[in-house]
């Protein structure tokens, strides 16, 4: 055997577990769920459906989309309901006044509830939002009539509008969370305690202001002095690039600890 047989063995050796785990707290990355969450869909009109109207097809093809970017842990999710609520007078929905009364008539418990509005009104911190959802952890919510209530505006719904409220469903942070955990240095040194607590996610000082995929204008962070590059193809992020938005590994990793432990009840 050559003497640096060993040597080449061990740096293989290395390479490969280093690949397959990326965080000891969200398992392996190699992991393979094979869940199947199901889906309600509960779509506010008016009578005739001309205000902002959404077709089954619609939400269909954007959860098509989304099962796409789930896939590396071998998630899906499964349209089984789709209803409409005509002449509903609170197609406008008021964030947190309309939205208990929406989820305590219209539910079904243990499954993911989609409930679509015209309009979504919020006060703080967002006026408007495109959405909404109830913040996932590894403890199991009280059964509420929102805890599995995800509330979505008509005019602005995609795929990349569910996947960011499924991130948060399933416990993301936004790219850019300063509030909950502190501000994320550039460096990454503190990218576990920090930020979105996700590592493979880069710093994102404020997760909006992009001109060709890159932060503008350029961030400097006072104490390291490097320039932020933050994820502006990421989901979690508010950019709107013109790029394949995405989850990363580590994010996967973080849902998939969320999926087995705070909303293991789900069908």
């Amino acid at each position: 055997m050559n003497k640096f047989t060993p040597l080449i063995l061990l740096l293989l050796f290395s390479t490969i577990t280093s690949t397959a785990q990326y965080n000891n707290e969200f398992g392996s990355t190699e992991e393979c769920y094979e869940k199947t969450f199901t889906v309600v869909a509960w779509v506010l009109t008016d009578t005739t459906n001309s205000i902002a109207p959404l077709t089954e097809n619609q939400v269909r093809l954007a959860i098509d989309n989304v099962n796409s970017k789930f896939s590396g842990i071998c998630v899906d999710f499964n349209l089984c309901e789709f209803n409409e609520l005509p002449n509903h007078r609170q197609d406008t929905i008021l964030k947190g006044t309309h939205d208990e009364e929406i989820a305590a008539l219209y539910r079904k418990k243990n499954v993911i509830n989609l409930y679509f509005a015209k309009e979504i009104i919020n006060e703080d911190p967002d006026p408007g939002p495109c959405g909404y959802a109830p913040m996932g952890s590894t403890n199991i919510p009280s059964d509420t009539n929102k805890r599995d209530a995800i509330f979505l505006k008509k005019s602005c719904f995609s795929d990349v509008v569910l996947a960011h409220e499924l991130g948060h469903y399933f416990g993301l942070y936004h790219t850019f969370e300063t509030d909950a955990n502190g501000i994320e240095s550039p460096t990454g040194d503190d990218c576990a305690t920090t930020g979105d607590l996700v590592c493979d996610t880069q710093a994102d000082p404020n997760g909006s202001n992009d001109v060709n995929c890159h932060l503008d204008p350029q961030d400097a962070d006072p104490v390291s002095g490097l320039y932020y590059e933050p994820p502006v193809c990421n989901i979690m992020s508010y950019y709107t690039p013109d790029c394949e938005q995405y989850f990363t590994r580590g994010q996967l990793d973080r849902m998939l600890m969320i999926m087995k432990t705070g909303r293991s009840y789900l069908w």
